[in-house]
């Protein structure tokens, strides 16, 4: 059995709610579907969570099987929303011109994100990463930060807002130097 077989068993032993199961049989083995339907925002939370306790993909496996459609690789209208693009970007190091609406990052340790003026992004954070966000002002960023994965906001104009919402005890948020905006940070449980 290869790692999706396994994954989506161990989904549906957790009870995978049957709009999923049905999107996902309906992707079949078409691999940009499938990371399409990873990049849906209520896919990525349990999509990270899966990964990281060891039941879901592997990033060996991500980064064989899925190369061509992730680190840099655009997709759009994953959710439904017209016009949203979004981006899955697996054990990626180099910078990161954040130039999409959702970007979840998986074991990207150590990687640079920055924001151009007036773009707002949503960032998934995931599987042990550690990311440094710096923006070129008037942003207003959500960060969703699982397991034990970090952010440090190293550049932040004092126009601008980065809201993190923890998603374990074990994240860690820093404010670097330059950090002059408001960094909130909240706690929230998880459900899969």
């Amino acid at each position: 059995m290869n790692a999706l077989d396994n994954y989506y068993k161990n989904a549906l032993l957790a009870n995978l709610c049957g709009e999923y199961k049905s999107l996902w049989r309906k992707a079949g083995k078409d691999k940009e579907e499938l990371v399409r339907l990873a990049l849906c925002q209520q896919s990525i939370p349990h999509a990270v969570t899966f990964a990281y306790e060891g039941k879901g993909l592997t990033k060996d496996y991500l980064l064989g099987e899925f190369g061509e459609y992730i680190n840099g690789v655009v997709h759009y209208d994953c959710d439904g929303v017209k016009g949203y693009s979004y981006r899955l970007f697996v054990d990626y190091t180099d910078k990161i011109m954040e130039s999409t609406d959702v970007t979840s990052l998986m074991w990207c340790d150590g990687t640079d994100i920055y924001v151009p003026r007036y773009k707002c992004p949503i960032l998934y954070v995931s599987n042990k990463s550690n990311i440094h966000l710096n923006t070129d002002g008037f942003n207003h960023i959500r960060v969703y930060l699982f397991d034990e994965s970090e952010i440090t906001v190293e550049d932040l104009d004092e126009e601008s807002v980065v809201v993190v919402y923890k998603y374990s005890d074990k994240c860690k948020v820093s404010k670097g130097k330059y950090c002059l905006g408001k960094v909130n940070e909240f706690r929230k449980e998880i459900r899969l």
